[in-house]
């Protein structure tokens, strides 16, 4: 009888703890951007979960999300350089992986539609920016 009641009592922890990154990771991190020697921009990084904003050189805290984060930046007189650098693709996390071990599909759901099971690799953002022509 208690090897019954300590196999359910397993399973039932198992269950419970299914989600692993969004147990045991962070849905925030810390991105800073730049744009080059023009300082004072005014920049917009958003993705799923909102829109937050930061003025050049800066950081901002921003919530994870299983997609990507764009960016814009904007000063007058001033356009980008490079529009391309305008968004940072997300990754896994690893903790993420655990769930094909223990939480199934369902950890694995919660951890993308919380954010918790991705990050953005590149935390330190490149704008560039140039005088516009006149």
């Amino acid at each position: 009888m208690k090897t019954i009641i300590s196999k359910i009592s397993f399973l039932f922890m198992i269950t419970i703890l299914s989600g692993c990154a969004s147990i045991t990771e962070s849905k925030n991190q810390s991105m800073s951007v730049t744009t080059g020697e023009v300082t004072g921009a005014m920049c917009t990084l958003s993705n799923s979960k909102g829109s937050y904003y930061v003025t050049t050189p800066g950081s901002v805290m921003v919530r994870n999300a299983c997609d990507q984060l764009s960016i814009s930046c904007t000063k007058e007189g001033y356009v980008p350089a490079n529009p391309a650098a305008g968004t940072v693709q997300d990754k896994s996390k690893n903790m993420a992986w655990g769930n094909l071990v223990f939480g199934g599909i369902i950890g694995l759901a919660v951890d993308r539609s919380t954010g918790a099971g991705c990050q953005y690799p590149q935390q330190n953002i490149f704008y560039p920016m140039k005088k516009a022509s006149q």
